[in-house]
């Protein structure tokens, strides 16, 4: 690990209310399913990130918008809570804090809708908030305008710092933004909508997918593959990194957010993208073990010596 290399995770993007309900299946068009019990959380992609990379033991500033009401203040101390410096999280009366309202099923697959509210009041005057330094890592993702995306980004160009970009959800972007991208990180889906494809079906298609994304310029192309893990594409050649088997499966929202919070935590500590990839592939796994989003984030420890012995604590 390169010490020189050690940095703060800044993340902009999303901050919600997560409106958690459970039930045995998703209802069909017109249905009305009884639920089991409902849960009130922390959430937006924004947040769990940061959330997840301050678990991972670094120094993680977030820049985003809350409404001024109840949930607003009460998301904000709950990201204080997770040791994250909230100093650049502003305040808006334009709109009230947004929310995300989910249904697990009993498999712990989930569908959400989001309600954007204050995030969509993150606009690219949040650059001047950032005062990244060349050796940060600042992650942003596709829950706030693309115009501010492009600002960021611009901004990380401009430093010189690692930057990951988490397109989720997809929102399209110039061509010009994705060359030179230093890491991006698309699920399936996501991945197929930026290349104007269909999804990969299985690994070898995975890893055609992660090429096809460094053809468009991106250095680094992750590709998340659900309960397999992940593929990473970089100077035409691929590696996977197999997730391990969960003990059970409660929840899985917000695994994908876990993952790219690690991701960013670890190469900030200074940790080549392989090691910062398995741990984070971890740190998504274990995710789906307990309920809820940044909730469900466990401790990681990632060792000065390497990742062998990422050690995961509750």
């Amino acid at each position: 690990m390169d010490q020189r290399a050690r940095g703060r995770v800044i993340v902009v993007g999303s901050v919600n209310r997560d409106v958690t309900v459970t039930a045995p299946r998703f209802p069909l068009p017109g249905e009305t399913v009884l639920g089991s019990h409902v849960t009130y959380g922390l959430g937006g992609k924004g947040a769990n990130q940061a959330v997840a990379a301050a678990r991972a033991g670094v120094e993680v500033l977030f820049v985003g918008t809350v409404g001024e009401d109840r949930d607003g203040e009460e998301l904000t101390a709950a990201l204080r809570g997770y040791g994250v410096d909230t100093s650049a999280l502003v305040t808006t009366g334009a709109a009230a804090t947004g929310s995300a309202h989910i249904v697990v099923d009993a498999a712990g697959e989930n569908a959400i809708v989001v309600v954007p509210g204050a995030n969509r009041w993150t606009s690219p005057e949040v650059v001047a908030r950032l005062g990244p330094a060349r050796r940060d890592v600042l992650v942003v993702q596709g829950e706030v305008p693309p115009e501010t995306v492009l600002a960021v980004l611009e901004r990380a160009r401009e430093v010189g710092c690692r930057v990951v970009l988490n397109l989720a959800p997809f929102v399209p972007l110039p061509a010009a933004t994705l060359a030179g991208l230093d890491v991006l990180v698309v699920n399936e889906p996501e991945a197929a909508a930026v290349l104007g494809s269909t999804p990969p079906r299985d690994l070898a298609a995975a890893r055609d997918t992660a090429l096809a994304l460094c053809g468009l310029g991106v250095r680094h192309a992750v590709v998340t593959i659900g309960a397999g893990g992940a593929v990473l594409a970089a100077d035409d050649v691929t590696h996977h990194v197999p997730a391990p088997r969960p003990e059970r499966v409660v929840d899985t929202t917000g695994a994908g957010d876990a993952t790219v919070g690690v991701l960013a935590a670890a190469l900030a500590l200074g940790h080549s993208l392989v090691d910062s990839l398995s741990a984070a592939v971890v740190a998504g796994t274990r995710s789906v073990e307990r309920p809820g989003a940044a909730a469900s984030y466990p401790a990681f420890r990632l060792d000065a010596g390497g990742l062998s012995g990422v050690e995961a604590t509750v």
